[in-house]
């Protein structure tokens, strides 16, 4: 789907962006742990294509339905001086009124005609700018990227509703203490956003000089991630203390979170339905059948019929999924440790302390 990521078993029950804008091929900054260099290749070339298919539907979206540019490259990498593509598609997002997730690892945001363009953005309510670092001082994973100080004083520059993206969290790599890097970012950013490191079960051997334990991330088993629970509660602690707001990415720890991973409650925008719903209508009725859930408020059936048919069939797709999961507990088992599907209704499960990964 052009506009859309794919549906699976991760993303459609836990992510709120699923609909996406992707301006380039490849990505020059080429970080050794990207996830995305399993779908890629080739020379980097500007995706025009994508500049005309998202202005023909545009034009047709009457809901603030938020877009996230980009997820396979970076949006702001050096070719985007020239060819701009990431810039126009961000001013048929603004002509339009549709809601854009800058996701980037380039310091181009603080540059003209990048950073006037997100302001006037921001001043609409159109626009949440992450910026993703895996340290605050180390660079040798991401050699080819801006230094992360040089991210993080862009970020610092601009004046719009800012996430800083903690991805990956590399244990014992990131930092070696979680209050102090939100110590030294609490004025940087309105929100940290965590995702631990996954990798590929043959590179465990070069990850594991950093840490021990991985679990799998996807169900098939080829893809791992950082076991590492309590660090992500030191870091939503952390938050808590500094007021920062802490969300986490394609995780099922939602009692650590205390606001959605891409920051989306900062801007007005509509939002599907995910498994934090449920965790919250859960936290108030422990236990529904799966015929009560209603998600008023959120794109989620009927509503999607008023939607373009690329967008409408894309979410239609996911939803379809997202509810298929809430009713087989072998995946929820793998998606959260908090929700169980028994005697045909979703209930709350209370967090073993001892085992915090485990019902």
């Amino acid at each position: 789907m052009e506009l859309a990521i794919n549906p699976s078993k991760i993303i459609s029950p836990l992510c709120y962006s699923v609909l996406r804008l992707e301006p380039y091929t490849n990505c020059a900054y080429s970080c050794l742990y990207c996830y995305a260099r399993w779908y890629r290749s080739g020379r980097i070339k500007p995706r025009a294509r994508a500049i005309g298919m998202f202005a023909k539907v545009a034009k047709k979206l009457d809901l603030r339905i938020p877009f996230r540019l980009s997820t396979l490259s970076d949006p702001l990498q050096d070719i985007e001086e020239n060819a701009k593509v990431s810039y126009k598609l961000m001013k048929i997002a603004m002509d339009n009124e549709i809601p854009i997730i800058l996701s980037t690892k380039s310091d181009r945001i603080a540059k003209n005609p990048w950073k006037s363009l997100i302001e006037e953005m921001a001043k609409d309510g159109l626009i949440v700018v992450q910026v993703s670092v895996s340290s605050l001082d180390r660079n040798e994973l991401e050699p080819k990227a801006p230094h992360p100080q040089n991210r993080i004083k862009a970020l610092e520059s601009i004046d719009a509703p800012k996430v800083l993206r903690l991805q990956p969290l590399i244990p014992n790599y990131s930092f070696e203490n979680a209050e102090e890097f939100v110590e030294r970012v609490k004025d940087v950013a309105d929100q940290i956003t965590t995702e631990p490191l996954r990798i590929e079960r043959g590179e465990i051997e070069f990850y594991g000089k950093f840490w021990s334990r991985w679990s799998n991330y996807s169900f098939e088993g080829e893809l791992l991630k950082a076991d590492c629970y309590e660090i992500l509660e030191e870091l939503s602690v952390a938050c808590k203390r500094y007021g920062l707001d802490f969300g986490l990415c394609k995780e099922g720890y939602f009692h650590l979170e205390t606001a959605n991973c891409c920051g989306l409650h900062m801007i007005e925008c509509e939002l599907r339905p995910t498994l934090r719903e449920v965790y919250k209508i859960l936290l108030e009725k422990r236990e529904i059948g799966l015929d009560e859930l209603k998600f008023e408020g959120y794109l989620f059936v009927d509503v999607l019929s008023k939607l373009p048919r690329a967008i409408r069939k894309a979410l239609r797709f996911h939803e379809k999924l997202f509810l298929k999961c809430l009713k087989d507990n072998s995946c929820l088992s793998h998606l959260t440790p908090l929700i169980r599907f028994e005697d045909g209704k979703l209930k709350l499960i209370n967090l073993d302390r001892n085992h915090p990964s485990k019902p």
